[in-house]
């Protein structure tokens, strides 16, 4: 059973525990790159760096995407910005092919960039060690197409939100079907289909039957989520998307409620946001709880947050949000504590030397290249970088020098008290260990998201721990948020509340004015209104002031309109109310 996120991962694993089919033998749900990952792994021929090193997020835009952009530009690559490198590794991931056949890749236009972008990334990765989580799926294809599928133990895939996968995906599920003799079921919804910065599209759904022969399709077109105002709002919505195929719309089931619905109109954003305040407020007093609210943004979630934060604290109400794992992952104390564990488990680990040189005042881009050119034929990082410390790093510049050889010192100075033979005695775990290893006293969320993790990986090993701590860390602070979520309407996807409310609904900001696609922003307000049981609200204002003010639009005094996605549309969908009245009836 596969989904495309860990959280639906983990929920698709709670429903097969309610149900009692955990007894079936059936494997536990996973992620589409953790099926990839299996793959790689049990596949001794797999042509990637072993032992497997995934960076996480801080170690890719940190470390990986800034080095592969100066090695580009060595190169003469001008145009090789952070944005373009992250780019055409998200095309590389999706096998340098869209779904989407009007979809121009950045590749396609600047061929001689791209192939560049391989080899200096293919020399970079054997360089440091490490397997991208963006490539699993196109590595996984690469690895049957070139020895099998023998790796592939399965009868059945039960493959999940099949509109969010890219075209590697897919063809690493065709290829289990047509070599490893797979049955392949895929379920979801060209309508929620939103992630087309990674090659995704509808037509990945649209055409499953056509790319497996003998398929039959079947129609799901009862929904069992939404209140019946809410989603006769949503297929009206949808239903304006140009050139979506016509199908059965949804209908409620049996019961539902009748719920609400409303777009609301305030003058400015301070009316917006008290408003908003207003209603939560509302909500909570009829017996909603708090995490069963949702306010969506469509981007800038800090700035929404600390005006609606204060909002809400004048009725005593907590506004959640999981952005402070994202910071205490970026903590520079974690992340030499996170490097020192990975050297102390492999002194040679490349990525950990480059997070260290990262974070040594004084030693710089320059150092770092002059490291990675003083390599020898296919020798990592790491290991050039001890070979060049017993060699006191000459021909370097005495200051680089100095500050590289005391750097080393130090790590090894550390890694030398350290023993990792056995588990820390006097049963406090690998993350006590982790947090001693934090210089001075530990952030307050530093520790918190360390001792999350520990305790929701109470067997773990010390690897364990380190590859596990953003990936469990986010799922972990999302289920014990306990209050009233702010979060994108992206972030959104799969979540079910009794209440979801959209702020900004308003020309420049949805769509965003860098969109590429207005049928996706449209397919993703789609998404934001069906996460709610029973009240949907979309808001906007005709004013932005104070932090939101630039949002979308250049001018600060322009007064704004209705989304143009609202624009005309028949029924409840096009119909505006004033937000004041509304919140003033409740």
């Amino acid at each position: 059973m596969l989904t495309f996120t860990r959280a639906a991962a983990a929920e698709f694993a709670q429903k097969m525990g309610d149900t009692d089919l955990d007894g079936l033998g059936i494997t536990p749900p996973a992620t589409v790159h953790s099926f990839a990952l299996g793959i790689l792994v049990r596949e001794p021929r797999a042509n990637i760096p072993r032992p497997l090193r995934i960076p996480d997020t801080w170690e890719t835009t940190r470390l990986v995407r800034p080095d592969i952009c100066r090695l580009l530009r060595r190169q003469g690559y001008a145009k090789a910005t952070p944005t373009v490198v992250t780019t055409l590794e998200e095309e590389m991931a999706a096998g340098w092919e869209s779904l989407d056949p009007d979809q121009e890749l950045y590749s396609e236009k600047d061929p001689a960039l791209g192939a560049a972008y391989v080899g200096a990334w293919n020399e970079h990765r054997w360089a440091y060690g490490y397997v991208l989580r963006a490539e699993l799926p196109y590595r996984a294809v690469q690895t049957i197409e070139d020895h099998g599928a023998d790796a592939v133990d399965l009868d059945l895939l039960l493959v999940d939100e099949y509109q969010d996968l890219n075209r590697a995906d897919i063809r690493l599920i065709k290829l289990a079907s047509d070599l490893a003799g797979v049955t392949v079921v895929g379920i979801g919804d060209d309508d929620q289909s939103i992630y087309g910065f990674r090659m995704a599209a509808p037509n990945g759904i649209r055409d499953f039957c056509s790319e497996y022969a003998g398929s039959a399709d079947y129609a799901l077109t009862e929904s069992r989520r939404c209140a019946r105002a809410v989603l006769a709002a949503a297929q009206t919505l949808i239903a304006s998307h140009p050139g979506r195929p016509a199908k059965a719309p949804l209908t409620p089931v049996a019961g539902a409620p009748d719920g609400v619905y409303a777009c609301l109109r305030f003058p400015n954003a301070h009316a917006e946001i008290a408003g908003v305040a207003r209603i939560v407020a509302s909500r909570i007093a009829a017996g909603v709880a708090p995490e069963d609210i949702a306010v969506l943004v469509r981007s800038s979630q800090n700035i929404w947050a600390s005006m609606l934060a204060p909002e809400l604290t004048k009725f005593g109400i907590v506004l959640a949000s999981t952005d402070w794992v994202t910071d205490a992952l970026c903590n520079p104390g974690l992340r030499r504590a996170l490097a020192i564990a990975h050297l102390a488990i492999d002194d040679a680990d490349s990525l950990a030397w480059r997070g260290i040189v990262e974070l040594t005042t004084g030693l710089g881009p320059t150092f770092v290249d002059d490291v990675y050119d003083a390599r020898r034929a296919r020798e990592p990082f790491g290991a050039a970088l001890l070979r060049l410390h017993r060699d006191g790093f000459a021909g370097f510049r005495p200051l680089a020098a100095r500050l590289a050889k005391q750097m080393v010192d130090d790590v090894h100075g550390v890694l030398d008290s350290l023993d990792i033979s056995q588990p820390p005695p006097d049963g406090r775990g690998w993350g006590s260990w982790l947090l001693d290893l934090v210089p001075g006293p530990a952030d307050a969320e530093v520790a918190q998201l360390v001792e999350l993790v520990a305790a929701s990986l109470p067997d773990a090993g010390l690897l364990a721990l380190l590859q596990q701590l953003e990936p469990v860390g986010k799922d972990a602070a999302a289920s014990l948020s306990g209050g009233v979520r702010l979060m994108t309407m992206a972030q959104s996807k799969g979540l079910t509340v009794n209440t979801a409310i959209t702020l900004g609904v308003e020309d420049g900001i949805i769509p965003m004015p860098r969109a590429t696609d207005v049928n996706e922003e449209r397919r993703l307000l789609y998404v934001a209104m069906t996460r709610a049981t029973e009240m949907c609200l979309l808001t906007w204002s005709n004013r932005q002031t104070g932090p939101t003010a630039r949002m979308g639009t250049p001018s600060v005094n322009q007064t704004r309109s209705r989304s143009p996605l609202l624009d005309g549309l028949p029924g409840a969908v096009g119909r505006i109310q004033d937000g004041r009245a509304f919140v003033a009836r409740l």
